[in-house]
């Protein structure tokens, strides 16, 4: 009896054994795959005038989607040429990158980690050859935006001080006029007085311009951008129009969710939210982006039924996200879930949408096409 315990307890080392290295085995391809070590994949070129921050196996993506990896940073020939970056990609998105493809350093993600962007171009352009040199942008630093807004509003105060002084001067002289000293005459005549107001005028108002364009360009960079993006402040009027994505979309009624005027989500809500995330959890929707956009009856205070809206959409997206995490495409991939309330005015839509309830919330699924 223990030379037939001795044989079972030889076999389970064994089972054991094997099932270590398989684990293993497993580990080690997810890695190489990962690292795009056995996909079949071609190259690229891209020089950059700086590229801080990124070295080889940082990521490269394509509209989002992870693509490929750094493979070499060349440093450049002479003092002042361009660091020049050797892109790995995945063969089966040659057909998508073309010789107007523009690459760009961007900053992804918490931690600040800097990955290569390759926007495309135009659908009729050549194909990329490989090895080719593509286009490149020179990346952003949001140091030096911080000190760009910082001296257009040194120079807006400059001319604030400017304005305040000359308006005092012109009521020291209104109140030169009222007292009977000078000549109201003289005043109106002045031509250097006037010259004087209508150039101070426009330099306030190029000073406002450029201010409004470094606002932007911040609003536009991580991590500022990050919190306008997740609440769908940027763009807000153009979140439901995507013409360059394939569209699906379920609508649910309000009064199937929520409690009567509320933002609190009833038991039935949650089953056809449960049936809402399996449908885009689906086969082949993995990449599109979620947006769940409210809306309700027009009403006497436009600024509450925003606010109700915004709320339902927060909810819906919540629940989506921690119940069935929604926001998820895979293994170290998120997508995009932006929750929009649009009040009693929504954007202009076609006549199916027309057509639907005004108290409801439709959860839409934008897919990019190549």
């Amino acid at each position: 009896m223990a030379r037939g315990m001795g044989r079972w307890r030889l076999l389970a080392n064994v089972g054991f054994a094997a099932a270590v290295l398989a684990v293993a085995g497993f580990g080690l391809f997810q890695v190489a795959n990962r690292r795009w070590q056995v996909q079949p994949t071609f190259r690229v070129r891209a020089q950059f005038p700086s590229v801080v921050g990124v070295e080889p196996g940082h990521r490269v993506r394509f509209q989002g989607i992870d693509a490929g990896v750094v493979e070499k940073v060349a440093p450049p020939a002479r003092p002042g040429d361009p660091v020049e970056l050797v892109l790995r990609i995945d063969e089966g998105l040659r057909r998508l990158v073309r010789q107007d493809t523009t690459a760009r350093i961007v900053v992804e993600g918490m931690i600040g980690a800097r990955v290569v962007d390759l926007k495309p171009g135009v659908a009729d352009a050549p194909a990329v050859a490989e090895g080719a040199l593509i286009r490149s942008e020179p990346p952003t630093d949001l140091a030096d935006l911080m000190r760009q807004a910082g001296d257009s509003l040194r120079k807006f105060d400059a001319t604030a001080k400017e304005a305040q002084a000359g308006l005092e001067h012109l009521a020291a002289v209104a109140a030169d006029v009222r007292d009977g000293k000078g000549s109201l005459g003289k005043l109106v005549r002045d031509d250097a007085v006037y010259d004087n107001l209508v150039a101070l005028t426009r330099r306030g108002e190029k000073a406002v311009e450029k201010l409004d364009d470094d606002l932007m360009a911040i609003k536009q960079t991580w991590p500022i951008s990050r919190y306008f993006e997740s609440r769908s402040y940027y763009e807000r009027d153009k979140v439901l129009y995507r013409p360059g994505s394939h569209r699906e979309a379920r609508s649910l009624t309000a009064e199937e969710l929520f409690e009567p005027g509320r933002a609190i989500l009833t038991p039935v809500g949650q089953t056809r939210l449960d049936e809402v995330a399996r449908w885009s959890q689906a086969s082949g929707r993995y990449r599109a982006e979620i947006v769940i956009a409210a809306f309700t009856d027009p009403g006497p205070d436009p600024d509450l039924a925003e606010a109700l809206t915004q709320e339902q959409a927060d909810a819906v997206c919540k629940y989506l996200v921690d119940r069935h995490g929604v926001n998820s495409a895979g293994w170290f991939r998120k997508r995009k879930v932006a929750a929009v309330g649009f009040g009693s005015h929504p954007p202009p839509l076609d006549a199916e949408a027309a057509r639907l309830p005004s108290r409801r919330v439709d959860i839409i699924l934008f897919t990019p096409q190549a």
